[in-house]
């Protein structure tokens, strides 16, 4: 089955409801939007990708930018088409002159006023603009009970994309379904059933599955083992327990049943016995799961 034939898996589904957003953002239909969520679950790729079909420019900050800066670049692209993407920019949400300025450049349509008054203007910049640029915000943590946030994001399309590890895993399947050049689809199998074994409460990232394959192909070649190098990674890319809550029972028992209904499509049977073989539950909670799955599809 090819990818223009497979459902797409859950994980898809909510990057494609942040493509239909930014593809609104192309189109003019909305001159701002701000998604959040943990690294590493494809919030920057779908937005430069989508902006890339749609033939439209893109131009990406994602270092340090202080609310002068952010003023000069409001100036500079002040009556630019293109669209200004803040990738990452978590430090600049905190810092509220900045928010202002971006609660202000936000406000009206077409046309947004923004005033900068202060002795450090360079030469150049006027304290006075008006803007018609579009933007586009990503952050993996956003501000608490700041309400100067609030008023920034309330002009904003904004989308909340919060991936679990089952998602996570989920697509890895999907994406290792014919195997990976010099991997082949039970070696894959091996390598995110690992992941899935060694993940704990870390929330995984999206970013982990090319390099962990490629550890397993070169551990293979060497003839050494390619779990501690895995597990090392593993490591670096999940996002600690501290910044992410624990699995749920429930979510787990999902996770289980929907590898089941993987591995054994045509039999519900070996569903029920992989289910109570992986989780030590009974026949009642497999179906118990499975409704709520059929349910929730």
């Amino acid at each position: 089955m090819n990818n223009s034939e497979r459902p797409l898996t859950r994980l898809e589904r909510k990057q494609q409801t942040l493509a239909d957003m930014v593809r609104m953002i192309c189109r003019k239909q909305y001159h701002a939007l701000f998604v959040s969520g943990f690294g590493g679950g494809g919030k920057t790729r779908t937005m430069t990708t989508i902006c890339e079909e749609e033939g439209q420019d893109l131009v990406v900050f994602n270092s340090h930018v202080t609310p002068l800066a952010l003023y000069g670049i409001i100036h500079e692209y002040r009556n630019s088409e293109s669209i200004l993407l803040f990738d990452d920019a978590d430090a600049l949400y905190q810092n509220k002159p900045a928010l202002g300025l971006l609660r202000s450049c936000l406000y009206g349509q077409p046309e947004r006023v923004v005033t900068w008054s202060s002795s450090q203007l360079p030469e150049g910049l006027p304290p006075r603009l008006t803007t018609v640029a579009r933007f586009m915000f990503s952050a993996n943590q956003v501000p608490k009970k700041c309400p100067i946030f609030d008023a920034m994001t309330s002009r904003c399309l904004t989308y909340r994309m919060d991936v679990t590890n089952s998602e996570v895993l989920e697509h890895f399947r999907v994406m290792s379904a014919n195997g990976w050049p010099g991997c082949n689809v039970d070696q894959c199998e091996q390598v995110i059933d690992f992941i899935e074994e060694q993940a704990g409460d870390r929330q995984l990232s999206m970013r982990l599955l090319a390099p962990a394959v490629r550890i397993y192909k070169y551990a293979n070649e060497q003839g050494t083992d390619w779990r501690p190098i895995l597990l090392a990674q593993l490591h670096n890319l999940g996002t600690p327990t501290t910044s992410t809550k624990r699995i749920s029972n429930r979510e787990r028992d999902e996770r289980v049943v929907r590898e089941a209904i993987r591995r054994h499509p045509d039999s519900t049977t070996e569903q029920c016995d992989y289910y109570k073989d992986k989780s030590g539950k009974s026949q009642a909670s497999f179906y118990r799961v499975l409704k709520r799955l059929r349910e929730t599809v």
